[in-house]
Parts: C-alpha cells; sequence; structure tokens
C-alpha cells in the first residue's frame, strides 16, 4: 500500500512541480528505463534516491510514504498564519 501511495505522490508533485521522471532520474544516478521500473512494479528507490525524489519534490520522505505531512509542520505552519493574522491586527489599532 506505501508504495501505491509513493509513486502516486511522486507522480503528482512531478505534474504539479513540472519536473520530469527523467530529471529525477538522474538526480538519483539511475538510467530512466530503471526509474519507471520502479513506478511499474511499485519498487521503493534506495534510501538516498528517495531523499533526493523527496528533496527535488519540496516534500519530506515521510509525506511521499504515507502521503500525509507530520503533525509538527502542520503546527508550524498553522501558528506562522495565525502570528500573520495577529501581525495585521495589530497595525491596524490606532496608537
Amino acid at each position: 500500500m506505501e508504495r501505491e501511495i509513493f509513486w502516486e505522490q511522486v507522480k503528482y508533485l512531478c505534474r504539479k512541480n513540472r519536473i520530469t521522471q527523467e530529471a529525477l532520474s538522474k538526480a538519483c544516478s539511475v538510467p530512466l528505463s530503471t526509474f519507471k521500473g520502479w513506478i511499474t512494479k511499485n519498487y521503493f528507490p534506495t534510501v538516498i534516491g528517495g531523499y533526493i525524489i523527496a528533496t527535488m519534490l519540496r516534500v519530506s520522505v515521510e509525506y511521499l510514504i504515507t502521503g500525509q505531512e507530520r503533525a509538527e509542520k502542520k503546527d508550524i505552519e498553522n501558528i506562522r498564519a495565525l502570528l500573520h493574522k495577529a501581525e495585521e491586527k495589530l497595525g491596524k489599532i490606532p496608537t
């Protein structure tokens, strides 16, 4: 199951970020045919390959495997959004 999620996430993020499978295969130092074989057969890449793929797609390896961000990252994003709203409201208060 995780393997299908991994490759579905990779394919989706490739489209979203306009990164080709060829670019990912080159970054992983594997032939494109090998890379496409990983996808077709749902093989996980090497640990380093997974890290390179995640880095190029600007996500964590955990996201590629589970389809979910770490709660910690979501919490930080929520806090930043709340701080931004607080700054906007504070800026509107007359001094």
